[in-house]
């Protein structure tokens, strides 16, 4: 697992699309799996270590600004896991322009679309992020199993077409 220190490598992990500023940490740790995410954070807990996730940087509310502690990069738990069956399974650091082409690949939509394409599926999630198209298909938490996985159904467009949910 990576682990970055020096202040001009954690620079860009200190701040977000809010422009708050006064981000700081000691370091900024990259794990790639769920096991690694866990080991992060128990030893977070047991040394009362602040933990701030980032993502990819593009919420206005300033989320992701750390003040002090570890800050838990997304970017290397970016893989879409499945895409079938009705369903799309992928990781938090996934772009959500890369998961949208991969359903559009396979003849389907995932409507929620904050109108921040950058922004990693994580972060989408987590803050119900949904744009325009929540008028017509309803927000980001519709979309989202609590197993983790999105359920197809038909889109109102193109029967060709199915859409996430």
């Amino acid at each position: 697992m990576l682990t970055r220190t020096e202040p001009e490598q954690i620079e860009s992990y200190l701040d977000d699309s809010s422009h708050m500023r006064g981000g700081f940490a000691d370091r900024v740790v990259f794990p790639e799996s769920a096991d690694e995410v866990a080991q992060i954070l128990n030893e977070a807990s047991q040394t009362h270590t602040p933990v701030t996730v980032s993502g990819a940087g593009t919420g206005t509310v300033g989320g992701r600004v750390p003040f002090g502690g570890t800050v838990l990069a997304l970017d290397r738990i970016n893989r879409i896991i499945s895409v079938e069956n009705a369903a799309a399974r992928a990781e938090a650091g996934v772009l959500l322009s890369d998961l949208q082409q991969a359903v559009e690949a396979r003849g389907m939509l995932y409507p929620p679309d904050p109108t921040e394409r950058s922004c990693f599926l994580g972060g989408n999630i987590a803050t119900n992020a949904s744009g325009s198209r929540t008028f017509k298909y309803g927000p980001t938490r519709d979309y989202v199993s609590f197993e983790g996985s999105a359920r197809l159904r038909r889109n109102h467009r193109s029967e060709a077409r199915r859409t996430l949910c």
